[in-house]
């Protein structure tokens, strides 16, 4: 089910709404002429850069660890959002523990890579002022590890210039078990030897997306 709610955005102050203005110029006739030379427009790209997708992994019952994923792709079209992760990009900061969840957890050679889409009204996205957003909750549908499931994730959206950010206003709590992962965690816990690792896990997402 969706929902939403737009905020009352804060007083800024002349600089920041001049350089919003000015951006906004700026995208537009970029977005124009990219129109015009291709006879339509493409819909909003996901800037990888500037974009993040991040879990946390919790061993020993005590010490917690951020992850991430280097590579993303993506887009919105017609409001319709689809995020591509390839998990082989995960990033741990340890080497080897990259290697043993692209080959024990995620089986990247049978599953390289997992999706999240979800539908986005975009009327009340493109009438947000720059610097303004609103919160929503939204369905989001996850494809990892041969597994499809449907979560209710709380959202925040805004717009700066023409760049539309889509970003977890709560971390997205997801279970292992649900994607047929929890065998997988086990056999990590093994390898590492440790007491255990919990097979429910936080994430956090921006993701920002322009023409």
């Amino acid at each position: 089910m969706f929902s939403a709610q737009r905020l009352f955005r804060s007083a800024r102050r002349p600089t920041a709404s001049l350089t919003c203005l000015a951006l906004s110029a700026a995208l537009l006739l970029s977005g124009a002429a990219q129109a015009d030379h291709h006879g339509k427009s493409h819909g909003n790209a996901l800037l990888p850069e500037q974009s993040s997708l991040q879990f946390i992994s919790v061993k020993n019952a005590a010490i917690a660890e951020v992850h991430h994923f280097k590579q993303l792709s993506g887009g919105i079209e017609d409001g319709a959002v689809e995020v591509s992760v390839p998990l082989s990009s995960v990033e741990t900061m340890i080497p080897i523990r990259n290697e043993r969840m692209q080959k024990l957890l995620f089986e990247t050679g049978m599953y390289p890579t997992a999706t999240v889409s979800a539908q986005l009204d975009m009327a009340p996205v493109m009438a947000l002022d720059c610097g303004e957003y609103m919160t929503m909750t939204l369905p989001l549908t996850v494809e990892l590890h041969g597994a499809t499931q449907t979560l209710d994730a709380a959202l925040r959206v805004s717009r700066m210039g023409d760049e539309i950010h889509v970003m977890t206003d709560a971390p997205l709590v997801i279970s292992a078990a649900d994607f047929g992962l929890a065998e997988g965690v086990d056999k990590l816990r093994t390898v590492a030897a440790l007491d255990s690792i919990s097979t429910a896990v936080p994430v956090t997402a921006h993701f920002v997306f322009s023409r």
